[in-house]
């Protein structure tokens, strides 16, 4: 299952303390007190020009069998201030339907010379009161309060365009590479996160009376795409940002990618780099501090409240790029796309096997040959001439 940027949030808060109580040990050992770091309030996402997207999670016990995904909160308060006291608020918290835990802010354009930082309200379980027993139906009653957290206030980080975005290969049978290139005309932002969307239109190897002869597929940024010019000459910079083998459908027909970039802080590259070697480096005793992980945010209520998360604020840019099959980056991956008929899978197979379909009264067909990998509806402006 891929993890999310979320879900790496959660994993490595709980790697954090197993590992800090493990580097004086030889053997393995899972301290008895894990429980206690859980439940810790994740908070994920920037303050961006015209839409900022903030998710609100809380750490799981990933020892814990079947605990891969986070918790998502739906019930707070969320909303970006400006130093001269707008505010910007979330879309309704009563809408919960299908949040998993985000949060849409419409902050319109930002304006570089005011300060601008984010609140969340959410009411939570008061540590400092007890808990007692409900003598009706036995459950616990446990008082709550409104905890309030902050991130801290910043001017915004103007964002250099993209200047393109292109993808190659390094010979036949080599993964095709997206990659993204910027540069900072004043040498002024230097870090860089990425985020990205996919849309791929693919038809099936043997178009069939009855089955679509288009559909497309779509797919969003996973993980967490940072870049540095900090070493670059002039400050430019070009970066992977992913791969797949030369064989997958995404090449095949018609592919687009639309990048977006966020110039960000030194500070908030070096968290967020922390978070990525720290989720990728498993059982490494050199993985951060708490200290360093701790982000940007806290919660003012309650200072000793823990809570993970880094909100940096920038303007965004964005580019994106088309990829056809003339471009001759798809290379075909073999597949027997022959028809057969029923004696002739009765001779080979001695029966119809699962992986066939029926195309007629004696044509049989593999599935995968005829079947779209995707959906019928085509993309918002999708071009029709290609």
């Amino acid at each position: 299952m891929k993890h999310s940027v979320i879900q790496l949030f959660n994993y490595s808060i709980i790697q954090l303390f197993i590992i800090l109580n493990c580097i004086s040990c030889v053997t393995e050992y899972i301290p008895p007190d894990i429980e206690e770091i859980t439940d810790i309030l994740v908070v994920e996402g920037i303050i961006s020009d015209d839409e900022s997207v903030i998710t609100l999670s809380r750490s799981v016990n990933l020892m814990k069998e079947g605990y891969w995904d986070p918790i998502y909160i739906d019930h707070a308060n969320v909303y970006v201030e400006c130093d001269d006291g707008t505010l910007f608020y979330a879309d309704n918290p009563l809408a919960l339907w299908g949040r998993n835990g985000r949060y849409t802010i419409k902050t319109g354009k930002l304006d570089l010379e005011r300060k601008y930082r984010l609140k969340i309200e959410i009411e939570e379980i008061d540590n400092s009161k007890n808990c007692t027993v409900d003598p009706w139906s036995g459950g616990m009653n446990c008082p709550t309060r409104i905890y309030e957290y902050r991130s801290d206030f910043s001017y915004p980080i103007k964002t250099p365009e993209i200047d393109s975005v292109f993808g190659m290969k390094t010979g036949k049978g080599r993964p095709v590479m997206i990659h993204v290139a910027t540069h900072s005309p004043d040498n002024q932002a230097m870090y860089y996160r990425w985020s990205y969307k996919e849309d791929w239109e693919i038809n099936p190897e043997y178009p069939a009376p009855g089955y679509p002869s288009k559909c497309w597929s779509s797919a969003n940024s996973m993980g967490i795409l940072l870049g540095s010019a900090e070493r670059t000459v002039f400050g430019q910079l070009t970066d992977k940002i992913f791969e797949f083998p030369p064989s997958n459908k995404r090449w095949s027909v018609l592919y687009r990618i639309t990048v977006k970039q966020n110039a960000i802080s030194k500070r908030a590259h070096d968290y967020f780099a922390n978070i990525k070697k720290n989720a990728e480096n498993i059982g490494s005793i050199f993985a951060p501090t708490p200290s360093e992980l701790r982000g940007n945010i806290v919660c003012f209520t309650d200072p000793s409240r823990p809570v993970i998360g880094y909100i940096d604020i920038s303007s965004t840019t964005q580019k994106t790029k088309y990829i056809s099959r003339s471009d001759n980056l798809y290379e075909r991956a073999y597949m027997d796309c022959k028809v057969y008929s029923f004696e002739e899978l009765i001779e080979l197979f001695g029966g119809i096997p699962g992986s066939f379909i029926r195309l007629s009264q004696d044509e049989y067909i593999q599935r995968v040959c005829v079947l779209c990998e995707g959906t019928a509806i085509k993309p918002d402006n999708w071009p029709n001439n290609y």
